[in-house]
């Protein structure tokens, strides 16, 4: 049940990042709440913190993410974030995140 409530939770949060206009708002709606503010939170206790990661890196999950090539037993939920996402939205949080 708690999966659910996250997983539903997550979708509202992630339906509205179609709609930000910055790089930072999207970050805010679409990875802030499991990543934090700066990226230093460990998401679930199952992630590196993504102020660790090169934008290339970064660009490369979300890429794996949105093709269901990357991610471990609970990559549906990252699947979710990262569907409705554009090249250029994910371009741009990948550079967002480079520079937290």
């Amino acid at each position: 049940m708690k999966y659910v409530i996250i997983c539903l939770a997550a979708c509202l949060m992630f339906a509205s990042a179609a709609f930000a206009d910055s790089s930072a708002e999207l970050y805010a709606r679409s990875c802030k709440s499991c990543h934090g503010i700066d990226g230093s939170k460990v998401a679930m206790g199952m992630t590196r913190s993504l102020n660790s990661l090169t934008k290339d890196e970064v660009k490369a999950a979300l890429d794996g993410y949105k093709a269901g090539t990357y991610g471990g037993a609970k990559k549906g939920m990252m699947e979710h974030v990262v569907k409705p996402l554009s090249e250029e939205d994910i371009e741009a949080l990948a550079a967002h995140i480079d520079g937290l």
